[in-house]
């Protein structure tokens, strides 16, 4: 395989370090806004508050070793001279994501 291909895989890796950033800065975010809710109205800081922010930063760290995982396995593949795309871990990967963005709705549910 060229060096385009090298490259190629690369800036898809990036892509996934933008998003894993995103969404642990987000993550951060929530959590902080929370405790300065909670400071704001004198109330005890409770780990629940937490949950939607803890959850955004799981999802970043999730996104990241899959991102990490899917660039040595496309790397080891162009170092074969084959390419397979592989649907099934990208699903299992998107149902995890989405149970997890749910559980984060649901949380949001229960603390209002």
């Amino acid at each position: 395989m060229s060096a385009r291909d090298h490259l190629a895989n690369k800036r898809t890796f990036l892509a996934w370090v933008r998003t894993s950033i995103a969404l642990m800065g987000f993550g951060f975010v929530i959590a902080k806004f929370q405790i300065f809710l909670h400071l704001l109205v004198h109330e005890k800081l409770t780990p629940s508050s937490l949950l939607g922010g803890v959850i955004m930063i799981l999802m970043g760290i999730a996104t990241l070793l899959y991102g990490f995982y899917e660039f040595l396995e496309q790397e080891r593949e162009l170092e074969k001279g084959k390419f397979e795309a592989k649907v099934m871990p990208m699903v299992i990967y998107t149902a995890i994501l989405i149970v997890l963005a749910i559980m984060l709705v649901v949380s949001l549910y229960i603390a209002v």
